[in-house]
């Protein structure tokens, strides 16, 4: 065994969470226990994430701070995983030859047998072989009341500005009837809302023999007793087909959220992208989603000043936003990723002119956010409680169905339960609400009873814009 305590901190999107899980279930399996300060760790893991140059610079910036601590504690193991370390691996160590282990994404299952090793030789290695990732590793879950169940990893697309197929490699599908099997067993135990995570979820089972559509996945995780809420993340507008839709429309634990990336409104960026769609199609996708899924939120990913954007094609990305009428986005001004497609493209615009229009667009769409969280002031809506807000503990805060932020006036023995909220005031970050006596409309089509769960750690809301 190995023993001590250890520090995990995590970077990147929900696939990193899923691996940060895994990654603490290994600890735990040698006998350590996590810590919340780095400081008085004996083995230090960071799960990165290189999406963005800034998920970079911040990762490297907090290895050089961490030089010094290494010194004073030479015991100490310091771990890289992830995207970043699979995407840097020797150059990552010659940089920072403090570091013990540079662990890639296709590795995890091997993370036990590396850390002794380097206990007993005290060697620092790079161990980011591209063997294919493993979908069904032990985790040890966040919270005991939602839990994500991964179905697929990687992607084909190649999108020209992504650095994913070439870290997390090409779609791999897990079956079926282990995904099934996963969610059973996760009812048994408890959680309320699961997520089927996929970087590119519903292209699920292309890969397969014979080949699964992810509506019926949906159907078959659907018809799993004792889930309250089930979502999905991320789909491609490519892939979104009406079999999905209609799974969604009539699966009653399907929650009325889609997260759809956009990441350009105008066709000619999005060619320049390799993003298979026009404008047109995505709102014509957007149009039939709310028309088929009343009261649906739809929220997305968008990247300003791509190489060679005009002010025009920029202009075109605000007007889809306009019509589109999103619920919340996270936006980007776009990032240079070595290795990827888009590095070749001439024309790269002037750090200014990205971060203005970033900003502009910022504008617009916390207007847009504002006016739709508004717009359900006095609503009551179904909300499951993650927990006391960390800014305030008289007040818990929740998600409703369509993935909104509500803190409320509550006590702690509502976490993990299903609730009745009114919504009093909307913001851009969320809503503010209070509890509310009658039954809830847990969805705009009142689809989900309410139910209970077990209790959860806190959790604090995240902003619906960043």
């Amino acid at each position: 065994m190995l023993g001590g305590r250890y520090f995990l901190t995590t970077y990147g999107c929900q696939m990193n969470v899923y691996d940060s899980e895994v990654i603490a279930a290994t600890l735990d399996s040698l006998a350590c226990y996590p810590v919340e300060a780095p400081d008085d760790a004996d083995v230090i893991v960071f799960n990165t994430c290189c999406v963005r140059e800034n998920a970079d610079l911040k990762v490297y910036g907090r290895l050089g701070e961490f030089k010094p601590l290494k010194k004073k504690r030479p015991d100490m193991i310091i771990v890289v995983a992830g995207c970043l370390a699979q995407k840097d691996g020797e150059a990552m160590l010659a940089r920072f030859p403090h570091v013990d282990l540079i662990l890639g994404t296709h590795n995890l299952r091997d993370l036990r047998d590396r850390l002794l090793e380097i206990r007993e030789t005290r060697v620092p290695m790079v161990h980011v072989e591209q063997k294919g990732a493993d979908l069904e590793l032990p985790v040890r879950r966040a919270n005991r009341f939602q839990a994500q169940i991964p179905i697929s990893v990687g992607c084909d697309e190649y999108c020209t500005f992504c650095i994913v197929p070439f870290v997390r490699g090409r779609l791999k599908s897990r079956p079926w009837q282990s995904v099934v099997t996963e969610a059973k067993r996760l009812a048994a135990e408890g959680y309320r809302e699961l997520m089927l995570l996929g970087q590119n979820v519903n292209a699920y089972g292309d890969d397969l023999e014979p080949p699964m559509d992810f509506a019926d996945l949906l159907r078959r995780v659907g018809d799993v007793a004792g889930i309250s809420r089930l979502r999905f993340t991320s789909p491609h507008p490519r892939n979104f087909s009406d079999r999905v839709l209609d799974a969604m429309a009539e699966i009653p634990m399907v929650c009325e959220h889609v997260h759809m990336p956009l990441q350009a409104g105008d066709d000619h960026v999005l060619r320049r992208m390799n993003r298979p769609y026009t404008r047109e199609h995505f709102m014509d996708l957007a149009r039939r989603i709310r028309a088929r899924i009343p009261g649906v939120a739809i929220s997305t990913d968008i990247i300003v000043g791509f190489p060679g954007e005009t002010e025009e094609q920029f202009e075109n990305t605000l007007d889809v936003v306009r019509q589109v009428q999103f619920d919340h986005a996270y936006m980007f001004a776009y990032s240079q990723r070595a290795g990827t497609p888009a590095m070749r493209i001439n024309d790269h615009l002037p750090e200014e002119v990205k971060m203005d229009r970033l900003y502009r667009l910022i504008r617009l769409q916390n207007d847009i956010t504002m006016e739709r969280n508004k717009a359900l002031e006095g609503a009551i809506q179904e909300v499951l409680v993650e927990g006391p807000s960390k800014k305030d503990a008289t007040r818990m805060t929740g998600r409703t169905r369509g993935n909104r932020v509500v803190n409320f006036p509550g006590t702690p023995d509502l976490q993990a339960r299903l609730v009745n909220v009114r919504l009093v005031q909307g913001y851009t970050w969320g809503l503010m609400g209070e509890m509310a006596p009658e039954p809830a409309c847990a969805s705009p089509t009142g689809r989900s009873p309410v139910g209970n769960s077990t209790e959860v750690a806190s959790a604090e809301p995240t902003p619906a814009v960043i």
